[in-house]
């Protein structure tokens, strides 16, 4: 899973990119003001560390996410000008994007726009994508007519019709990800990658004085921009940086002062996988590893099978499956299988978030 983070200058995205590095530990490529930032980054897993906990194996390997810090998005990207265009085409590669938007004050700080507002921000960024997907469409348009001029083939009627529906939506400042294509269309578009086909997060970076208070701002958003394939959050990523930085004791104190649940890091992994629609299931008992795995939501346990190995998938006999809530609750293996909790599942056993899996297969 690739997560791409843009914004504006001066909105806080590597600032959140460097906290989720400090806090889920990464692989950094490189760290440049003119060439994206990248890591991998381990997602925080409370019941892969109880699972480890029960099952003591030699390796414990959490699942990851690649995440990219673009180089900052100017007016005018969109057809091809300042530093952050010149990426478009790496963004074209990423699952999903993260716009982290600036809600905050720092007189020390000057706004690329000349003041805070990230309705407008929204609106900016979205127009630049929207630009460079229309440039991309239309040419891929005028090589159809020529090539449709020699002869019509259906499969290039179809795709012709298809860009013409994505060429009107992106016309109407509308993005492709609310296209509702067919799966068939939907597997043609991912070779072109649409930026505005992708699903986004709009982060609101917000100042320490609005932590738990009521957002204007955050309502104006959720009211312009709220719809499939948009979610919308707030983080002060100041704060949570300024967090990381302190010990689990005192960091726990700060939140409890602040009123703050939980660790920002969290909040926005849990917030990519419910925007790519991923679950994880886990892999352990008794083996020298103990794995999270993340999988579509509506995968099948032969999917999964896939997911750990190709060999998994061709063999596959059947799943004993249990559950991570059941396995907590009754704190072994052997006091599921006791109670009838540890379940034989074939091919089309649809996968739940949580899942405990043992594949058996033919060689």
């Amino acid at each position: 899973m690739r997560i791409g983070i843009i914004g504006l200058p001066a909105t806080g995205k590597t600032t959140l990119f460097d906290l989720l590095c400090h806090t889920g530990g990464s692989a950094v490529a490189h760290h440049s003001a003119v060439e994206p930032n990248m890591a991998v980054v381990k997602v925080p897993d409370r019941r892969l560390d109880f699972l480890s906990s029960l099952f003591a194996p030699k390796k414990l390997t959490p699942a990851t996410i690649e995440f990219i810090d673009f180089v900052a998005l100017t007016r005018g990207a969109g057809k091809g000008e300042g530093l952050g265009s010149r990426f478009l085409s790496q963004m074209r590669q990423v699952d999903a994007l993260v716009h982290v938007l600036r809600d905050f004050s720092d007189p020390n700080v000057a706004h690329a726009e000349g003041g805070v507002d990230a309705v407008r921000d929204t609106t900016l960024v979205n127009t630049e994508l929207l630009l460079a997907d229309l440039e991309i469409v239309e040419k891929r348009l005028a090589r159809l007519e020529l090539d449709l001029k020699k002869g019509a083939r259906e499969a290039l009627v179809r795709e012709m019709d298809l860009l013409k529906r994505c060429h009107a939506f992106l016309l109407e400042e509308m993005p492709i990800r609310r296209l509702s294509p067919t799966p068939e269309e939907e597997k043609l578009l991912r070779g072109f990658g649409l930026l505005t086909a992708r699903p986004v997060l709009l982060l609101l970076n917000i100042g320490e004085e609005k932590i738990g208070r009521a957002n204007p701002t955050l309502d104006r958003l959720r009211e312009s921009f709220a719809a499939m394939g948009t979610a919308i959050c707030q983080l002060s990523v100041k704060v949570e940086a300024e967090i990381a930085q302190l010990s689990p004791e005192d960091a726990g104190l700060f939140r409890q002062d602040l009123g703050l649940t939980e660790g920002g890091f969290g909040a926005v992994i849990r917030a990519c996988f419910d925007l790519l629609g991923l679950i994880t299931f886990y892999t352990g008992e008794g083996g020298e590893e103990t794995r999270a795995w993340t999988i579509p939501a509506n995968a099948t346990a032969l999917k999964a099978a896939g997911a750990i190995h190709s060999d998994l998938e061709r063999g596959f006999i059947r799943a004993e499956v249990a559950h991570f809530a059941d396995l907590e609750a009754h704190g072994s293996m052997a006091a599921l299988r006791k109670k009838g909790l540890h379940r034989v599942e074939g091919k089309e056993y649809q996968m739940q978030d949580g899942d405990l899996v043992l594949i058996r297969f033919n060689v």
